[in-house]
């Protein structure tokens, strides 16, 4: 594994010497006939330069990376460091990889008694816009609104229609083509705030505000499941399958044509269940990754699915090697070697389309919004 690793950094470092080529269409948007495969890299986690390495070389089509709004700008006047964005971006950029950032923790100053400040939202991705350009494909958009914690006010449906519609048109007004995910949908877990909603009555809440109509992907995030990948019930947590459910509900609402993004999800490790204890070991965990990704690739309705952080989302991992596809400076997962091979064999121009989907179709460039 040691000299695996060594071997991804020296390519990379190589890659970034070379000119860029044309930029590839993403897979997974509106439009698009063909799965997308995404990652997270987490800026101020662990390992950030071997995370870098692996997002050269694992030729995903999508990097997801986590924008703290209160850690960059605790105040409307604060200088925001753009350097570890900025290196994100630009390794995603070469490796012809589409970003998304994914923005949460609204700071204080850009609150309202009902959630996040519209005018202070859509600036503040426009300034993102501004810096990053074409190169920033996707927001998702307050991941956890169904949450407390996500939404940071009491959760409702209706004030998040208002908050996405209004920054929609802030967007298009200031000519800006990033396509805006809704929603990072979470399962309750034990715990949660007596405020917070169900997943599926707040999206049933998102369709009486209209969703048909301004929402053309909704992202959902498990980050605690529990049992086999084919499993449709558990109790206590939470199976994969539960985006059937999600699903089902999109259709009771007409939304035939709307996609889902799973921005998040992790095997599960034996904290819910202890049956799940099996998974904590890296073996079994890269088993049980492979099977879902093969259950949710066969959905058609499922446009990207993040699979897996590149590094840990911590400075500090709080639990040796199961949290990321980075183990260590010299280490990775051993799902590493298997997701590289399945992107591989699943690009439309060399390897198996997807299942009913023709092979070689035509895709959507992030530039030309739905």
């Amino acid at each position: 594994m040691a000299k695996i690793l060594r071997w991804v950094l020296i390519c990379a470092l190589l890659i970034g010497f070379l000119p860029v080529g044309q930029a590839q269409a993403a897979r997974g948007l509106p439009g698009s006939t063909e799965f997308g495969y995404g990652a997270w890299l987490h800026p101020n986690g662990a390992y950030f330069d071997q995370g870098l390495a692996l997002l050269q070389d694992l030729a995903l089509d999508w990097v997801a990376i986590e924008v703290d709004w209160a850690s960059m700008a605790a105040s409307p006047e604060a200088r925001i460091n753009f350097t570890k964005l900025d290196r994100a971006v630009a390794t995603a950029s070469r490796s012809g990889t589409a970003v998304l950032f994914s923005l949460t923790n609204p700071p204080d100053w850009a609150m309202t008694p009902v959630g996040p400040d519209h005018a202070a939202t859509a600036g503040f991705l426009l300034t993102m816009s501004k810096l990053y350009g074409e190169q920033l494909c996707a927001v998702e958009l307050f991941p956890g609104a169904n949450t407390n914690a996500g939404w940071h006010a009491n959760p409702n449906p209706a004030a998040y229609a208002s908050l996405f519609k209004d920054v929609r048109v802030q967007l298009d007004v200031g000519g800006n083509p990033m396509h805006l995910i809704a929603g990072g949908l979470r399962p309750l877990t034990t715990g949660a705030s007596t405020t917070d909603w169900n997943d599926l009555d707040f999206l049933r809440g998102l369709y009486a505000a209209g969703a048909n109509d301004w929402m053309p992907i909704l992202s959902i995030q498990f980050s605690q499941m529990t049992g086999h990948p084919l499993q449709t019930t558990a109790d206590p947590g939470t199976p994969l399958r539960h985006y059937e459910q999600v699903r089902q509900v999109m259709l009771d609402n007409g939304h035939t044509t709307g996609l889902i993004w799973m921005t998040l999800f992790n095997a599960p490790d034996g904290t819910i269940n202890v049956t799940d204890s099996q998974f904590a070991d890296s073996q079994h965990q890269t088993e049980w990754l492979q099977q879902a990704l093969i259950q949710v690739r066969s959905q058609l309705y499922m446009g990207v699915v993040f699979a897996h952080n590149l590094n840990p989302a911590q400075s500090i991992p709080s639990v040796y090697g199961s949290e990321a596809l980075v183990i260590d400076r010299t280490s990775v997962h051993p799902f590493y070697s298997v997701y590289k091979a399945i992107i591989r064999q699943t690009k439309p121009d060399t390897g198996t389309p997807r299942p009913g989907r023709p092979k070689g179709t035509s895709l959507l460039k992030c530039k030309n919004k739905t």
